[in-house]
């Protein structure tokens, strides 16, 4: 009873705050002078966007909104996007790639439909009720999976994970660009559980540390993934591609998190070098 009445109260406290968040804080629109390009769309139909910041060697994906109800991701992504545009001339060396909703389908629904007092759940899902980040094309992909969340990712909810691996379009767009262009490091970005999670890949590990002591949050060591027992995820499609995955758990659903985040993704941008 007291802990049910506990998370209770924690809803409420969040769901206040993102009240605040969605309706009295405006974010950024990307800024229009970007290139931007589809990489594909979704199971309705609307466009998977990817904006590309310079020509130098380095190449970096950044990735938002793979879960839709996840709105903040979203709302970060713009003020990257105006914060690398605005030093553009600081960037040369990379070539950065910035996805700021994977799953647009879900998002639409989060915004429309929050659930601000249940938690935010609603819109993680795409349009096929599947939960794209347990769809990439791995060995331990299921049918059905399970999503961790919570006070230490103590709770748990069964999910659908598609009729196979691969099986949605958002995620046959990501991995068929990650694969065109040959990205070698990816930041995708989630929240709240103000997590730092590194794969097994160089220099994810390096780069993870530095985002973990620049945020304060907690760096997760690879073996407590497996510990949640996650299937068909990002962390280990990237693993079997030897692409270097760091997955960041930010600190607000509805906010962008940018104040916490900023100093994180430029240093890590740049240490990556």
């Amino acid at each position: 009873m007291l802990k049910k009445l506990k998370r209770k109260l924690g809803y409420i406290k969040r769901g206040l705050l993102g009240i605040f968040q969605n309706n009295f804080i405006k974010s950024p629109d990307a800024p229009t002078e970007l290139y931007s390009f589809l990489i594909g769309k979704s199971v309705k139909e609307q466009p998977i966007k990817c904006f590309k910041i310079g020509n130098g060697k380095r190449k970096l994906l950044y990735a938002f909104g793979i879960h839709g109800n996840e709105v903040g991701t979203v709302k970060l992504a713009h003020y990257f996007l105006n914060w690398a545009h605005e030093t553009r001339a600081q960037l040369q060396d990379f070539t950065l790639f910035v996805i700021p909703c994977i799953n647009p389908d879900g998002y639409s629904l989060a915004y429309s439909d929050p659930g601000y007092f249940e938690g935010g759940k609603t819109g993680r899902l795409n349009a096929n009720d599947v939960d794209l980040n347990r769809n990439f094309d791995t060995p331990s992909f299921k049918q059905k999976s399970k999503w961790s969340f919570g006070e230490n990712y103590s709770e748990k909810s069964d999910v659908y994970c598609g009729s196979h691996a691969g099986s949605e379009p958002e995620i046959q767009a990501l991995t068929k660009f990650i694969k065109i262009e040959k990205i070698p490091t990816l930041f995708m970005f989630h929240n709240a559980g103000k997590d730092v999670m590194p794969n097994s890949i160089q220099p994810a590990q390096k780069l993870a540390k530095i985002y973990s002591k620049k945020t304060g949050f907690r760096l997760v060591k690879e073996g407590h993934w497996k510990v949640l027992r996650q299937t068909g995820t990002a962390a280990e499609w990237c693993d079997i591609n030897n692409i270097a995955y760091i997955e960041i758990e930010g600190s607000t659903r509805w906010g962008s998190d940018w104040k916490r985040q900023k100093e994180a993704i430029k240093a890590s941008m740049f240490e990556s070098l």
